[in-house]
């Protein structure tokens, strides 16, 4: 099992709180232990507008780092609190061994996700031939209502978080919760970034210290498949990095999309300079501002004396790479065009222009421009950031000739129900 690093100063660790109800919360805190070392870290068995009322009110006395919530708990507390809010998400691993544990039960399966359904699955339900309806849900009320519409048309068995497992069962139903430990470290590893960015040394000058660990880890060599598509994406990635563009990486949740950008920017003329990430839509749109753009001394209640570096400074001559562009909230999307345009930021707080030499890759599972027609994300931004635009497979079209490297042929065992049409890989 990966150990999560420990910090060197281990008497000022980050503060993290994990706040949940339902199956969840015990899944937190068996996993919560294995951060000890480099975290200090309290479990919270509240949820929604009490789990945010509380949370403010601690939040005037106490230091918080981040917060670990999942599904429509996250999001609600995402833009209800002062500090990062990490949403523990389901991977793709997860709802397919999730489905697999549900066929088991029955044939007449229901999954029913926070507000969007995952178009995937209907490729995988033709691949599959099972029947699968999925719903969408917004308040517990919604949620209760697709069950009872699910369970009058026959269905049996409800995946879901912990809410839509707990309300299935109420309803005489069979639930499956589809998240795996695998996905709870990663938000606990997630937690423990952001924290480590919200907590860099201020510096002025274009060194900043922690640049110098901002390294992508993973190279072209680490995209693995021979499949032609996998063989074209890797190509394309080459090709890519020679170019000074802006790239726009579009791909599922779970294709790797932060893979291909640390090899695009190691196979650049930028490979020895830091490389940034930044997931748009795990931190809090005030928080995300200020790690960006950087503030100026005073510019806020708690600035630090001297200011603070945005990650766009750090990242001087490197590479800025933006994860779920789709979830950056129109006010900042502008002062992202002005970087693009202009190559330059000011600090919040200043009118100070500062240059910077950035080459920015973003990535995004949504369609970006259904969201410039429903005027959630500005078409000049679009544009500017989809210069050089690559679409990355989803699982199952890679799954048709190879399997992921990072699970191996083995991990594929748990699909009792493999259709004699399926990959060779999958069969053994």
């Amino acid at each position: 099992m990966k150990q999560p690093p420990a910090l060197r100063d281990t008497h000022d660790k980050p503060v993290i709180w994990t706040v949940s109800i339902s199956r969840l919360f015990d899944m937190f805190r068996d996993i919560m232990v294995e951060y000890d070392v480099s975290a200090d870290i309290e479990p919270i068995h509240m949820g929604f507008e009490e789990a945010a009322q509380y949370l403010k009110e601690r939040l005037q006395t106490e230091r918080c780092d981040a917060v670990i919530a999942a599904g429509s708990n996250g999001a609600y507390l995402k833009n209800r609190l002062p500090v990062p809010v990490v949403i523990a998400k389901a991977s793709g691993f997860d709802v397919m061994q999730a489905l697999a544990r549900a066929r088991k039960v029955s044939p007449a399966i229901g999954l029913i996700n926070y507000q969007e359904t995952m178009p995937e699955l209907a490729d995988f339900k033709t691949t599959f031939g099972f029947p699968l309806e999925q719903r969408t849900y917004v308040t517990e009320e919604d949620a209760r209502a697709q069950i009872s519409e699910l369970k009058a048309g026959g269905t049996k068995v409800i995946v879901g978080a912990g809410l839509i497992t707990d309300l299935a069962e109420e309803a005489g139903l069979t639930g499956i919760f589809m998240y795996s430990a695998t996905s709870i470290r990663q938000a606990f590893d997630d937690a423990l970034e952001i924290a480590r960015l919200t907590r860099l040394e201020s510096a002025r000058g274009r060194h900043h210290p922690a640049a110098e660990s901002l390294r992508a880890k993973h190279g072209l060599n680490d995209l693995r498949g021979e499949s032609a598509i996998m063989q074209a994406t890797r190509k394309s990635i080459a090709l890519f990095a020679r170019s000074p563009a802006t790239v726009l990486l579009q791909g599922e949740t779970g294709t790797g999309k932060e893979l291909a950008a640390q090899a695009l920017h190691r196979e650049s003329t930028r490979a020895r300079q830091p490389f940034v990430a930044v997931n748009c839509g795990a931190i809090a749109e005030s928080l995300l501002e200020s790690e960006l753009f950087g503030y100026e001394e005073g510019a806020f209640t708690g600035s630090k004396r001297g200011g603070h570096a945005g990650l766009f400074e750090i990242a001087h001559r490197g590479t800025v790479f933006l994860d779920e562009i789709g979830e950056m909230p129109l006010t900042l999307q502008t002062r992202l065009l002005r970087v693009l345009e202009e190559r330059e930021i000011n600090r919040v707080g200043s009118m100070r222009p500062i240059p910077v030499d950035v080459r920015i890759i973003s990535a995004t599972h949504c369609d970006l421009e259904s969201r410039v027609k429903e005027g959630k994300f500005r078409a000049d931004l679009y544009f500017r950031l989809a210069v050089l635009r690559l679409h990355l497979p989803p699982c199952v079209s890679v799954l048709t000739t190879c399997c992921p490297s990072q699970y191996g042929a083995s991990s594929m065992h748990w699909l009792p129900w493999v259709p004699d049409h399926t990959p060779t890989c999958m069969q053994k």
